[in-house]
């Protein structure tokens, strides 16, 4: 519960989750991963937006500043890194939480992803409750 000031100068008590429902940006090439992330959010009682296209994911990471982004890195045209990247470049969108959610599995491959920017990675195929206590570890106050 938390105490809300009032406009007229009372006080009430109110779940945060009753204000303000959080706003996870899904971008994944692939339509079944997308559903799926999609349906785990959902049910977690958030609010979300999916897409496939690098471009238009960072069109609404400017336009939306969601409170986090899960992230696909092997896509076409712009990939995972180069989104990273210009995210952690960009001052009003820099402190979003990234999670990768890739197929990459390689130590390599996650120390790139990590080194790259990303807070956190899911490698596919993944558990709901892994993808559900990531969202909540990153979105700890809602």
């Amino acid at each position: 519960m938390q105490l809300l000031k009032m406009i007229d100068g009372s006080e009430r008590q109110c779940e945060l989750s009753q204000i303000y429902k959080p706003l996870i940006l899904i971008v994944d090439n692939d339509c079944d991963n997308l559903f799926f992330a999609s349906c785990v959010i959902k049910s977690l009682g958030m609010r979300y937006l999916a897409t496939d296209n690098g471009e238009e994911c960072l069109r609404l990471v400017y336009e939306l500043l969601p409170d986090l982004i899960l992230l696909d890195i092997v896509m076409p045209k712009i990939n995972g890194l180069e989104i990273i990247v210009t995210i952690r470049q960009t001052e009003n969108i820099s402190h979003i939480p990234i999670i990768a959610v890739t197929g990459l599995t390689r130590p390599e491959d996650i120390a790139k992803i990590i080194e790259g920017g990303c807070d956190d990675y899911l490698v596919k195929p993944y558990l709901i409750e892994d993808l559900e206590e990531k969202i909540h570890r990153y979105l700890k106050y809602y």
